[in-house]
């Protein structure tokens, strides 16, 4: 037989066992920041603020052509953005500063212009 005290504690463990999970996974999710590479050789949008030190999920996704990103500053590898598969990178910025992030495939006549400023 359960002891008054041992199926106290036992209730209050099972209890806060069904809630603290949900709290831990929201509170773990980092915001996401959608970045679109167009047919028309633009990042949509062209410039994303970010803060030092805050977790963070850049999205990529490609409407048209094939584009690339990369940035060491930001923990960026050389990536493809490829229609209809989009890559995401979760990162917490560790500097503070200006960050142009080219294009790195050539994708069209206005390739030179298309950046992201992060």
């Amino acid at each position: 037989m359960l002891q008054p005290k041992a199926l106290i504690i036992g209730l209050a463990f099972i209890a806060g066992f069904a809630v603290v999970p949900n709290a831990a996974f929201a509170a773990k999710q980092a915001p996401v920041v959608n970045v679109t590479a167009t047919a028309d050789q633009t990042f949509s949008p062209n410039t994303v603020t970010l803060h030092r030190g805050k977790p963070v999920t850049l999205r990529f996704q490609s409407t048209g052509g094939v584009h690339g990103i990369t940035s060491t500053d930001l923990g960026i590898p050389a990536t493809m953005i490829m229609p209809n598969k989009p890559v995401s990178f979760a990162l917490t910025p560790r500097k503070t500063g200006t960050f142009v992030l080219p294009c790195t495939i050539v994708c069209g006549a206005h390739h030179a212009d298309m950046h992201l400023t992060v």
